[in-house]
């Protein structure tokens, strides 16, 4: 049920802009904007790419489609002129309430955001993993192993592209992942923000050697307010 509202939520303006649009040229350039930004959400949800900003993006879907939208019907009201009465006046008002609703849902979105996120634990996407150069995973568990009673954790093995021995491999980690901004946190793990202003979740990360390589189990910590924040 929630990936079916989510699709709609996705392609909620792809909808009404597909009833507003007059001509081929326009229609198709703030289709293709609609596209683009709706491409965006759709990476983040199925870990195509990691952005700190993830949530923020996805409350101001809705408003960063509601002006490409804006934009497209002032254009072609320019070329075209006012559209003729009375059909088009139900299909303007119809689709401006539709807009006006995906904007209120968006609202919602970000007031319920931190709520929800409150005593979640969560699986870290493999993409929020920077490896160096050289460095490539071997297996990753992904969601299989379930989640403990405070956090997910996914177990991955780093092996080296180039013969480094194990001990190298995990130093080279460790490296790459201060450099890109990691910290250290709780029980010798480095820890980096998973969120920006409405996720304060961080994401973990535990590293050991092992026989092929380094070891790396990568945590989603369940989330008690600003204590999670590095």
């Amino acid at each position: 049920m929630f990936q079916i509202l989510w699709w709609l939520y996705v392609l909620w303006p792809l909808g009404c802009w597909a009833a507003l649009a007059r001509t081929r040229l326009l229609g198709g350039v703030v289709g293709a904007a609609l596209v683009g930004q709706a491409v965006v959400l759709i990476g983040l949800e199925y870990e195509w790419w990691s952005l700190l900003a993830a949530a923020e993006l996805t409350v101001a879907y809705p408003f960063g489609s509601l002006l490409a939208i804006l934009v497209g019907v002032l254009a072609e009201r320019r070329l075209r002129g006012r559209r003729p009465e009375p059909a088009a006046s139900h299909r303007v008002g119809g689709a401006t309430v539709a807009l006006a609703c995906h904007a209120i849902v968006g609202v919602v979105i970000a007031a319920a955001y931190p709520l929800y996120l409150s005593g979640f634990a969560y699986y870290p996407s493999l993409a929020e993993l920077p490896l160096p150069s050289g460095l490539a995973v071997q297996r990753d568990s992904g969601t299989a192993g379930g989640c403990a009673s405070h956090d997910c954790t996914r177990e991955i093995s780093i092996g080296s592209t180039s013969g480094l021995p194990p001990a190298a491999v995990a130093a080279c980690l460790r490296d790459g992942l201060n450099a890109a901004g990691w910290t250290a946190g709780p029980s010798g793990s480095l820890q980096h923000p998973h969120g920006w202003l409405l996720d304060k979740r961080v994401v973990r990360v535990f590293i050991t050697e092992s026989p092929r390589g380094a070891s790396v189990e990568l945590v989603g910590p369940e989330y008690f307010g600003e204590s999670a924040t590095p």
